[in-house]
């Protein structure tokens, strides 16, 4: 089932260029690449083994990919796509609550498939998670920068 879950969200995030066609905010192209690389980042990262980091988490490389990853690529697009030019210390706090905002219904997803029986997940790691989700996200978001061109601040 989590599975199933992980393919209809990738295959949403593909699709996110044709439904940003319609949006009234749309100010500038975005390069569609970085939709498409999240999708992929993210059902990718479900067929990673687990590297058991620690004895506390078992999805860690998970969360660092489908989590960080995924968040910085799409982050970067709708920057890109919005027109937002921020400091760099406000750009840094937007990413920390876009990934923010993505791991805490990542969890709460976890949650509810767990409760209604749907999966069977560990649920004691959400800290974890959650690390791996940030730590996940600033490091790509910064590999992203080097090499897409933002608008000037």
């Amino acid at each position: 089932m989590l599975l199933i879950c992980a393919l209809i969200v990738a295959l949403t995030t593909v699709l996110i260029p044709r439904f940003v066609r319609y949006l009234p905010l749309r100010k500038h192209q975005a390069p569609a690449f970085l939709p498409l690389m999240a999708g992929i980042v993210f059902f990718g990262a479900f067929l990673v083994p687990d590297i058991h980091i620690t004895d506390e988490t078992q999805t860690f490389q998970q969360h660092f990919i489908g989590g960080g990853i995924y968040t910085a690529l799409l982050y970067s697009y709708f920057k890109l796509l919005l027109g937002w030019k921020t400091h760099w210390t406000i750009d840094l706090l937007l990413l920390f609550a876009w990934t923010s905002a993505f791991g805490v219904a990542s969890e709460l997803a976890e949650f509810t498939l767990l409760k209604l029986h749907l999966t069977n997940i560990n649920i004691e790691d959400t800290g974890w998670d959650l690390l791996a989700n940030s730590s996940g996200a600033f490091l790509s978001y910064l590999i992203i920068k080097k090499s897409v061109s933002f608008p000037q601040s």
